[in-house]
């Protein structure tokens, strides 16, 4: 059977579905991406045929709009594809049989990952995927997206986006490919111990250089912290989110080179929908949007027009 995996690229838990399919499958194709490209991606694909040649198209830790799983309806071969999400705000598309969105299950919250490993010991279980050490990744990246780690302790679960961090994303890939083939248990090892503790020190040096650049708006009723910044978004964001609870309601951490970010800590705020209102979307309490187009030429031309005007 030939696959094709489509999965987020932002994070853990788009990668990860990448490693369980090199364990699962021996024919193999993947492309990664950001959810904002992925209808542009799909109809691109479909009106070349290049789905004609895989049995199976997987699509993790993201999901198309309406409109183009209305497409997809349409296809002869819509069965081909296999949607597995957790973004609560796309639960409506559950309508679709292509499409299965999970968000929460039993009071634990799903990831991309949970869900295509679920699915993959259902459908394709093997030697590989039954080993603890990868069960126990599973676990951690899921800890680590959903952001449960910090409410059942296991602190682990940070570890990973650290080390992705260092490696890159082909060797981190490739690395648990090779380490997952053969280890029974998971581990970190002496090097990556190393590597883990000194990040960690820097995350929490770079959160208190930022805590007092945090500017402060209101909008739509949602009393906002925003602040430019361009690593460690999830620390980051969560870290604010708590140390200003009193005054904000949601992080907003702008990135100019990537996209902005929204972070929060309060269950009566829907995160999601506040990111909604920058053509984002994500969970209740994390989410993610493009950044407006052209900004960073406007920001060129206010900066001249500062100069020209002094």
């Amino acid at each position: 059977m030939k696959v094709f995996l489509i999965s987020d690229i932002s994070d853990i838990d788009g990668l990860t579905p990448v490693i369980l399919s090199e364990l699962a499958f021996e024919d193999f194709d993947y492309h990664l991406l950001h959810v904002t490209k992925l209808d542009e991606y799909l109809k691109e694909k479909i009106q070349e045929k290049f789905f004609d040649d895989y049995d199976k198209v997987f699509l993790t830790d993201l999901c198309m709009s309406r409109e183009m799983a209305e497409e997809i309806n349409t296809l002869s071969w819509k069965d081909k594809f296999q949607v597995l999400d957790h973004h609560y705000r796309n639960l409506e598309l559950n309508q679709y049989s292509f499409i299965t969105v999970v968000d929460e299950r039993n009071g634990i919250h799903e990831s991309g990952t949970s869900l295509y490993y679920e699915y993959l010991l259902k459908h394709y279980r093997n030697e590989f995927l039954m080993k603890n050490s990868v069960s126990y990744m599973v676990s951690l990246v899921r800890l680590n997206d959903t952001w449960e780690w910090k409410k059942f302790g296991v602190e682990e679960a940070r570890y990973l986006p650290i080390l992705l961090g260092y490696y890159g994303i082909d060797f981190y890939i490739q690395n648990y490919v090779d380490f997952l083939k053969k280890n029974k248990e998971f581990y970190f090892t002496k090097a990556e111990t190393i590597l883990i503790d000194t990040e960690k020190r820097r995350i929490q040096e770079y959160i208190e250089e930022q805590k007092p650049n945090v500017i402060f708006k209101e909008l739509d009723g949602y009393r906002v912290g925003i602040v430019f910044a361009e690593l460690y978004r999830s620390e980051l964001g969560n870290e604010l989110a708590e140390f200003y609870r009193d005054k904000v309601d949601v992080i907003m951490i702008i990135n100019l080179n990537r996209s902005l970010s929204f972070r929060g800590i309060k269950e009566d705020y829907d995160v999601a929908s506040f990111a909604s209102l920058f053509k984002g979307s994500g969970h209740k309490l994390a989410a993610g949007a493009p950044l407006p187009d052209g900004l960073k030429e406007k920001i060129v031309d206010f900066i001249w027009k500062e100069v020209q005007a002094s």
